[in-house]
């Protein structure tokens, strides 16, 4: 009887022992997804983008053929002028003128910068063009409200900006009419040089400044000019540009003004001479861009 006890407390320990050990080593298994796509959303297709052909564009003339203006030839007018110091291309071509770009380009200077004392120049033909005569409005002045305060600098600022807007439309809108640097007979029109005017007069006679203006070059270095003398003026003649007035007097005995100097009209600025001419005689020219006729503006 005790035997049959102990061997059933041996298999139930057994069976106790076995549930025990079942239940520690018994493991879950995590569900299956199912990823063949069947029955789940899908993204959607993209197509992939069309190909952009880009074609390159070979480049032809060292590169500037294909994509800038074509240059226009630069005419030679038979002038030269020698450089001296203190010269470069752009107060040459204002002198005579002319387009310092085609001053450049007619002698084949690649550094503008470095012009060489004595070098002759050839000069391009000018050719400003002449622009119509355009009506002119007296330029409106702004009144600020005066229950606002206004700074001092502000209004000064102002008031001379007017000023100068009334004498650049006085300078554009009326004829100007020029005194004669020297009485003379005229004995070269500008018909027979295309330049100026040459007139006649005793060595040593007072040359003076026909405008108010400011001393742009003094020299002898252009040919038939010999001592000659550039004043640029604050005026401008109606319908010919907004180029800078300048006024030439040359064949001077002697040069009475330095560059830099402002000079006043009937101020005396030379002496008749006929330094690189074979007679005394004054050479008087208008420029505004080209030449002009100084008998159209000279007092009658």
């Amino acid at each position: 009887m005790i035997k049959m006890n102990i061997k059933h407390f041996s298999l139930a320990a057994s069976a106790v022992c076995a549930a025990l050990l079942a239940g520690c080593t018994s493991v879950s298994l995590a569900p299956i997804d199912d990823r063949s796509g069947q029955g789940q959303p899908q993204a959607p297709i993209v197509s992939p983008a069309p190909e952009v052909t880009v074609q390159t564009v070979p480049v032809q003339d060292g590169g500037a053929g294909k994509y800038y203006a074509p240059q226009t030839a630069v005419s030679d007018s038979g002038r030269t002028h020698t450089v001296a110091s203190g010269d470069t291309l752009y107060n040459i071509g204002v002198r005579y003128g002319v387009s310092p770009s085609e001053l450049q380009r007619l002698n084949g200077i690649s550094d503008p910068t470095a012009l060489s004392l004595g070098q002759v120049l050839k000069l391009p033909e000018a050719k400003v063009a002449e622009q119509p005569a355009a009506s002119i409005e007296t330029p409106s002045v702004t009144v600020e409200d005066v229950s606002r305060p206004m700074a001092a600098s502000t209004a000064r600022r102002q008031q001379e900006q007017a000023r100068k807007a009334l004498e650049e439309s006085a300078a554009t809108s009326s004829a100007v009419v020029m005194p004669w640097p020297v009485r003379g007979d005229v004995i070269s029109s500008f018909r027979e040089n295309h330049m100026g005017i040459d007139i006649a007069g005793r060595e040593g006679t007072p040359v003076k400044a026909v405008l108010d203006g400011t001393v742009q070059y003094v020299g002898n270095n252009t040919r038939g000019y010999g001592n000659f003398v550039i004043i640029r003026h604050n005026s401008r003649l109606p319908g010919k540009g907004m180029t800078p007035l300048v006024t030439v007097y040359g064949n001077c005995s002697q040069i009475l003004v330095s560059i830099n100097e402002s000079v006043r009209k009937g101020q005396t600025i030379a002496k008749m001479g006929k330094t690189d001419s074979e007679r005394v005689k004054l050479r008087f020219e208008v420029r505004q861009g080209k030449p002009l006729d100084p008998l159209d503006y000279l007092e009658k």
